[in-house]
Parts: C-alpha cells; sequence; structure tokens
C-alpha cells in the first residue's frame, strides 16, 4: 500500500529548505563580512591572547607528548610542573587529533569552533521553525547572536566559552523540543549537549539545571504542585542517564581539582572571584567597564536595549507563557544575576566570560516569541517589523564586523570599514592600535621563531625563561618552548631574578624587549648567558657552562 504524503507537507518542507538556504547564505556573507577568511591562518588574535595560548597549549602538548587524555599539559612549567587543566579537554583533544590527520594547523581549531556555533544557531532556528514562530522571527533571533561582536570574535577563536555556550543552546533545544513533542530521544539529545556543555564549562549549567528539574518533577510525580505535564512512561532508563550524567560531571571537576594540586594552581581558575570581596573602589571600577566597555561588546547598545525591553514585556506578559518558559525565564534571570555576582571580579578586562550570558537572551527572545504569535497583528504591523527586522540585522553586522576587524586587522586605516564605521569610537581605534604596536614591539617575531630555535640546537623541552611576559603561555606557546615567563616588575624589581632561575636548570633566555637592557637585572643575563639566535628585536642567551 502507497504511503501518501500531504501537498501542505511538501510545501512546508520546500519553505523551511529555503530558509535554512536563506540562513546558509547569510552566515556565508558574515564570514567574509566580518573577515575569516583573512584571519584564518592568522596565530591567536592579540585581545585575550592569554587565555587562547593556555587552550592552544594544552592540544600542542597532546599533539606532541601523546595523546593522553586525562594528563593535559601546558608549556608553562611553574605550579605543578606543566600539569594543568579546567575545562574537560574534549575540543583540545579533537583538534590535536585532527592534527595528527591532517597536519598541525591552527585553522583547524577555528574551524571546529565555528561550526559548532555554526550548528547551535541552525539548531535554535529550525526549533523555532517547528514551533510555528514565523521564519522571519526565527531569522531575526538568529541573526541577533550572529552578529553580536562577543559571539563573532570568540566563535573564530581558541577558547571554550562559545563552544560550551554552543552546546547549551542545543541542550535547551532539544529539552523544548521534548517537552512539546513529549519523543524520548529529545531528552536523551538534551542530557548529552547540556552534560557536555557542562563539562567544558561549569557555568553553562542552566539547561542541564532545567532538564533536572523537569525530569525529577515528573519522577517524584510532583507534576500537580508544579503544574507540569507529565514526560516519562517508563521511568528506569532516564533516571539511570541521569545519574551518569550527574557523576560524570561531578567526578570530572573533582579530578581537576585533584590534578591541578588544588581549586587553583595559579593558571586556572576552579573556583569563584564574588563582588562580595572586592573593595568598594573597585567594584565601582568594574561597573563602568562592564557597561561602558563590556556590554556595548555583548550586543550593540540599540540591541542592548531591545534585550531589556524584552525581559520587560516578557515579565510583563508572563502569565501567557506555557510553564515550561515560565520556569526557563525565572531559572535564565536567576543565572543572570548571581553569575554576575559570583564573577564580578574578572569583569574589569575579561569581556569572553560574557558569553556564558548569551544563553539568557535565548531564553528571552523564545519567550517573545511564544507570547507574540499568540496575538493577532493587523499587516501594517507586519510590515513594520520586516523592515525593522532588515535595519537592525544591517546594523549589527556592520557593528559586529567593524570590532572584529579592530581587533584582528593589521592596519586599520587600510580597512575600510573600520576607517569610515561611525560608530567605532577613536577610543576604541586608539586601543586596538596601541595593542597592535606594543604587540610587534615585544611578541610578535615569536610567532616565527621556532625554526630559528631549532637550527640552533634548542629542543622544546629545554627549560627557557621568557622576558618579559605576564601570561603563563602567551610567549612559550609561540616558540613551543617549555618553561618559564617573568614579568616586566619582577624582572625590573629583584636583580637576582635571574639567578634565582638558573637554580631551576633553565638552560636558554629570550629576551623581547630591548629596553630591558637598561635594568641592572640585565647584567645577570651577561654574567650567565651569551647570545645564540637574534630576529628582529627579539634575543636568545644560552646559560655558559
Amino acid at each position: 500500500m502507497k504511503r501518501r504524503i500531504s501537498f501542505s507537507k511538501i510545501i512546508s518542507n520546500k519553505q523551511n529548505f529555503i530558509t535554512n538556504l536563506l540562513l546558509l547564505c547569510f552566515i556565508t556573507i558574515l564570514f567574509y563580512l566580518n573577515a575569516y577568511n583573512l584571519t584564518l591562518s592568522k596565530r591567536p588574535a592579540i585581545t585575550h591572547q592569554w587565555r587562547q595560548t593556555d587552550c592552544l597549549s594544552i592540544t600542542k602538548n597532546f599533539y606532541e607528548e601523546g595523546m593522553s587524555f586525562f594528563s593535559p599539559k601546558i608549556h608553562f612549567q611553574g605550579g605543578t610542573g606543566g600539569k594543568a587543566v579546567s575545562e574537560f579537554p574534549i575540543l583540545n583533544y579533537t583538534v590535536a587529533g585532527l592534527w595528527k590527520i591532517f597536519g598541525e594547523h591552527e585553522y583547524i581549531y577555528r574551524m571546529l569552533e565555528y561550526l559548532i556555533f555554526v550548528i547551535a544557531m541552525c539548531t535554535l532556528f529550525n526549533t523555532l521553525i517547528r514551533s510555528k514562530v514565523s521564519p522571519l522571527y526565527a531569522f531575526f533571533i538568529v541573526s541577533i547572536f550572529l552578529t553580536s561582536p562577543l559571539l563573532v570574535y570568540y566563535s573564530f577563536n581558541f577558547i571554550a566559552d562559545v563552544p560550551a555556550l554552543s552546546f547549551a543552546i542545543m541542550g535547551f533545544c532539544f529539552l523544548f523540543s521534548f517537552i512539546n513533542t513529549k519523543i524520548i530521544k529529545y531528552f536523551y539529545f538534551a542530557l548529552v549537549f547540556s552534560t557536555l556543555a557542562v563539562l567544558i564549562k561549569a557555568s553553562a549549567i542552566v539547561p542541564i539545571a532545567l532538564l533536572l528539574f523537569f525530569s525529577f518533577i515528573d519522577i517524584f510525580n510532583f507534576n500537580k504542585f508544579f503544574r507540569t505535564e507529565r514526560l516519562f512512561t517508563k521511568k528506569a532508563f532516564p533516571i539511570t542517564f541521569i545519574i551518569l550524567s550527574i557523576g560524570l560531571v561531578i567526578a570530572w571537576y573533582k579530578y581537576a581539582v585533584y590534578y591541578n594540586g588544588g581549586s587553583s594552581n595559579g593558571v586556572f581558575l576552579l573556583t569563584v572571584l564574588p563582588i562580595w570581596e572586592m573593595p568598594e573602589e573597585a567594584i565601582l571600577n568594574n561597573l563602568q567597564v562592564l557597561f561602558n566597555v563590556m556590554f556595548p561588546i555583548f550586543f550593540s547598545k540599540p540591541m542592548f536595549f531591545l534585550f531589556f525591553t524584552a525581559i520587560i514585556f516578557v515579565y510583563s506578559n508572563f502569565k501567557k507563557l506555557t510553564g515550561f518558559l515560565m520556569y526557563c525565564m525565572v531559572f535564565s534571570t536567576l543565572f543572570f544575576i548571581f553569575y554576575l555576582l559570583f564573577f564580578f571580579q574578572v569583569f574589569n578586562a575579561h569581556d569572553y566570560y560574557l558569553n556564558n550570558l548569551m544563553i539568557y537572551p535565548v531564553v528571552t527572545f523564545v519567550c517573545v516569541g511564544d507570547i507574540i504569535f499568540k496575538m493577532e497583528f493587523k499587516n501594517n504591523y507586519i510590515n513594520f517589523f520586516r523592515s525593522f527586522v532588515v535595519i537592525l540585522i544591517i546594523f549589527n553586522s556592520l557593528y559586529s564586523a567593524a570590532v572584529f576587524r579592530s581587533r584582528t586587522i593589521e592596519n586599520l586605516e587600510d580597512d575600510s570599514l573600520c576607517a569610515w564605521y561611525p560608530f567605532l569610537s577613536k577610543e576604541d581605534k586608539g586601543l586596538a592600535k596601541y595593542l597592535r604596536w606594543r604587540y610587534n614591539s615585544t611578541f610578535q617575531p615569536l610567532e616565527s621563531i621556532t625554526p630559528d630555535l631549532r637550527k640552533a640546537g634548542i629542543k622544546r623541552e629545554d627549560l627557557t625563561l621568557s622576558i618579559p611576559d605576564e601570561s603563563f603561555d602567551v610567549s612559550l606557546y609561540l616558540m613551543d618552548q617549555k618553561g618559564f615567563t617573568i614579568s616586566r616588575e619582577a624582572f625590573i624589581g629583584d636583580s637576582s631574578v635571574i639567578r634565582s632561575f638558573v637554580s631551576k636548570k633553565i638552560k636558554y633566555v629570550v629576551l623581547n624587549d630591548p629596553s630591558l637592557k637598561n635594568e641592572i637585572s640585565y647584567s645577570a643575563i651577561n654574567n650567565y648567558f651569551t647570545c645564540v639566535v637574534k630576529k628582529a628585536h627579539v634575543e636568545v642567551f644560552k646559560l655558559k657552562e
């Protein structure tokens, strides 16, 4: 007997195909507008290069020293002798494996992170369409995240925050589908992606918290009290997999603390940095930076205003939401507030911490869609909304592209968008130019110095002291050298600092700032070391025998 397919279903599938094709075309346009093609093969970008090179260092050590998943290492040899881990190193391990197959190329890391992000956006887009919102509104929501300056920069990067967010979004989407359809496979997909998200970043907790909340309500028969629908017909398998998920998360973070030798080994943070441990002056300073610098990177100012308008709209129409979305909105709002409070100390500079907060706009705009598509609108409102969406997408796209280019393009004056775009302030351009100048006068030659080091007989395991470097891995990773780093202040402030490192059996010293030759501490380098490599302004010294 032949199976009949309705004409309406064929039309619907065709419309979904066209809308997905338009989304992919939009992503392709953004790829080139953001100059991703120009930065694909570049080394880690200057902005927050510290955390980028930490992640790349773990990857490089997997690649060079054996694929031992539970023994991640970095180039910096302080603390526990190179042993260091924070997030579940599945991304680092995967990239190292891909390097084994296709060769060592940093762009593979970039492309993997961007691919995960794009898949998350496509998952969100299709989940919205299946929930019966209009394709235009679905496209509008997804475009908000595709044009966020924060996500534009970090999705094409080496930091794990956006992949964790991406898996969290996928977990939320599958949970949303499970609640609406009761199809059990969506529950398992939601559990897998939510668990993966919280393993990569503990702060990506909202989807798994929601999943556990609704699951426990159903398992313990509290549905009437919380006014939720029944979810499971058979509870044994869901309970088993929930226990496995919780056990895996607890086991990993206990292992990470043990492996690091404590909750913080000075390299990775495995605790919180709350607002109540800060002096009043520092709190005021961080508030100023958060509102004037970081939130405009989170979203453009008009988009940020729209976001908070959406929050007010949702809570003004709270009773119109489904029970599921009510709890989602409350959970994500509380998460947004408590996350800012518990990690407030980092918001003097570390904007990548804001990536984890992006789950809140996802939930908020999904709730807005659930409310407005229960209302009836006249055609003139629909036409206005179309025009509004087009204008906002164009503005956000140009803004995010200008911010990305300012952080990555070598000469801003040569980039037509950065030179013309009126919403990129003189202060932003000035800071970008200063950071580029500072980088070129210090670390830049290290990007290509590794062949010179090997030619001079310097092995990657030969302990090296890099001066000056406040980070753990920026200069060491760029050179691919095991060793130590010290800051400019530490070098200037202690004339015996070089002798203390000689006792740690360092064989080489790398000086990337010639101005330090005028300091008293430099005389110790001349006494103990001799120059063996010179490239641009960088000098490499070998311990005298």
